[in-house]
């Protein structure tokens, strides 16, 4: 531990006080930090290194001194834990940064709360969930403290509470973000993430075949739902007949709709996407418009939560026992777009409202049945 002592500068004021400077050697370099206080010599005492004297001023002096000493300290200690090499500018770089104050929580936590605006309300609710999660591990994690070894730990942490990989690694993607503007603020001196990689897991994608969305349809055809479930199972087949995702499917408007096509500005990835309209998908057009000539089309919905819990009780109606949510729509309609147009990746990433092909990739993925349902035509060639 480095010794930090209290000295006094040779020049005096006026008044005959004197500048008070901690001083302490970093690898043979001494570091002097300037305390902001003025001491005349005879209130000095320079055995025990503090302001002679009582009162509140007093105090206040010496608590600065102290404060100082242990925030030293503290940036000396952090850095070893952190395994960071320190030198007179990185030394600095971390004394300067909030001490007690903010930490990389509050720093995240502001930095959420400046682009709300700029986020899709479903991000921004799963960044604050995640954001809340790492905190509840961690309330106080300091900006140094967030090395490879302590994220390590913190995924491991994830999958304790029972997390899957794919929720552990959208756990890690999301504070990598925040990790990063860390860096780039100057708070954090060596990206952890160069070193710590959680690997992605392979997507579970829930969809239904083409036979069992005929089992949805046939039981929408037959208006044995109650009014509630029906409302649920139409506005799922919306869903799938159009590839929109439920925040952007509550979001479309009849004004959106011309041409036999639907254009809209997918929320998630701000992309303009223009979706032609199929038969049915017209048909439930028609129905949610009635006379309405503009405004929202979709109206009346009941919440995400709820829908996905009586989709659940509406497809085990039908023998399908699935794990299916809203998200299974949009799966269903690039499944069995896919393998319709002969995997035609461009032309659905582009319909799904994707900013880059390679999101698209995972219904390519998906196919393993047609895959291997292809390779046999080769089986009675060299019999």
């Amino acid at each position: 531990m480095a010794i930090i002592s209290i000295k006094r500068r040779s020049e005096e004021r006026r008044d005959g006080s004197v500048a008070l400077y901690a001083v302490f050697h970093l690898n043979r370099e001494k570091i002097r930090i300037p305390l902001d206080l003025y001491v005349k010599a005879c209130d000095w005492d320079p055995v025990n290194e503090r302001v002679r004297g009582r009162g509140g001023l007093v105090r206040d002096q010496n608590l600065i001194i102290e404060n100082t000493r242990g925030k030293i300290n503290d940036v000396l200690v952090r850095a070893r834990l952190g395994g960071i090499q320190l030198t007179k500018e990185t030394f600095f770089t971390l004394y300067k940064q909030p001490h007690g104050g903010q930490s990389f929580i509050g720093f995240a936590q502001q930095r959420l709360k400046n682009n709300r605006r700029a986020l899709a309300c479903n991000t921004w609710r799963q960044h604050k969930s995640i954001l809340k999660k790492i905190e509840a591990y961690k309330p106080d994690l300091q900006f140094i403290e967030v090395t490879p070894e302590f994220l390590k730990l913190y995924a491991a942490h994830l999958r304790q509470l029972g997390n899957g990989d794919a929720t552990v690694w959208k756990n890690m993607t999301v504070l990598r973000g925040y990790i990063l503007a860390a860096v780039r603020a100057g708070f954090i001196l060596k990206n952890p993430m160069e070193v710590f990689r959680v690997k992605r897991a392979a997507p579970h994608i829930i969809y239904l075949t083409e036979d069992e969305l005929k089992l949805l349809v046939d039981l929408y055809r037959s208006h044995e739902l109650d009014d509630d479930d029906q409302d649920v199972l139409r506005f799922f087949l919306f869903m799938t007949f159009t590839s929109l995702h439920i925040g952007d499917a509550r979001a479309i408007t009849i004004e959106s709709i011309s041409d036999n096509e639907l254009h809209y500005v997918r929320k998630k990835t701000r992309v303009r996407v223009s979706v032609p309209l199929s038969a049915p998908a017209q048909k439930l057009i028609v129905h949610y418009r009635g006379d309405r000539k503009q405004g929202v089309l979709i109206q009346g919905l009941t919440t995400d939560q709820n829908i996905n819990r009586k989709l659940k009780i509406i497809c085990a109606r039908v023998g399908i026992f699935k794990p299916i949510s809203a998200k299974a729509a949009r799966h269903t309609f690039a499944t069995l777009y896919y393998k319709k147009n002969k995997g035609d990746l461009a032309t659905l990433s582009n319909i799904m409202g994707h900013s880059s092909l390679a999101m698209t990739m995972i219904y390519a993925h998906i196919n393993q049945e047609n895959r291997d349902q292809g390779i046999h035509v080769f089986d009675t060639l060299l019999c």
